[in-house]
């Protein structure tokens, strides 16, 4: 057995094949690679030296800083990061929201169906005897082609005290809706409606007379249809 010449061979076979530059290469990269770290690294005399000259770059004189107007550099850039979360936030929400509302909208509304709902505002209905009823208010004109209805839970209520006031053209389309609200002392629009009462959330025929106007939805006078008495539901 020649074992000098199988050594030999082999050697050969290697350096063929590239084996033994692939083998300098790791170990060359191994080498530099413990170098590097042993000038860099974390207890390397270089990076002990690099952290001394920055604490002493980075020196703050506190004696000589104006802390109330650092204060409010830091509380500013606190608020305008806040400001810019609500804003993004909020913006989703109102989305949301009026999205929310408009999803079960219809194309067509009647106002016998505004005259049922506004059922829910009458007062004290529980209070009512037997043979009593109560009344609500229903204004019905079409003085040049359009209509103006105007309507409110309440008895014997003249037209322009009306809580809702609706102005409608001769194809159902609603132009404006008047929310009048003496007790409260304000008078409100649906169309002018502000971002503050959507976020609140709407309920009731405020939403609905919302979602009629907002949408487009068509009216239906149907006047025939406007059942305006009520009674005491304990007896129906």
């Amino acid at each position: 057995m020649d074992l000098n010449k199988m050594v030999m061979d082999s050697l050969a076979k290697m350096q063929s094949e590239g084996k033994v530059q692939e083998i300098v290469d790791k170990h060359v990269e191994s080498t530099v690679n413990d170098v590097v770290k042993d000038l860099f690294g974390s207890w390397s005399d270089f990076s002990k030296d690099l952290k001394s000259k920055a604490k002493e770059a980075l020196q703050i004189n506190f004696d000589d800083l104006n802390l109330p107007t650092y204060n409010h550099l830091i509380l500013q850039a606190i608020k305008d990061k806040l400001d810019d979360e609500i804003t993004n936030q909020g913006v989703a929400k109102i989305k949301n929201q009026i999205e929310g509302l408009l999803s079960d909208s219809k194309r067509e509304y009647k106002l016998s169906e505004i005259v049922k709902e506004l059922k829910e505002e009458i007062e004290d209905l529980d209070e009512l005897g037997y043979e009593e009823s109560h009344e609500m208010t229903l204004h019905i004109d079409k003085p040049y082609g359009a209509w103006w209805i105007a309507l409110d839970a309440r008895e014997d209520i003249s037209e322009y005290d009306c809580k809702y006031r609706l102005h409608v053209d001769e194809s159902g389309k609603v132009y404006s809706i008047k929310i009048n609200e003496k007790d409260f002392g304000r008078n409100r629009s649906i169309d002018e409606f502000d971002i503050k009462a959507v976020m609140k959330g709407l309920s009731g025929l405020e939403e609905t007379l919302f979602k009629i106007y907002a949408s487009g939805a068509k009216l239906v006078i149907d006047e025939e249809n406007c059942d305006l008495e009520v009674s005491n539901p304990e007896y129906d």
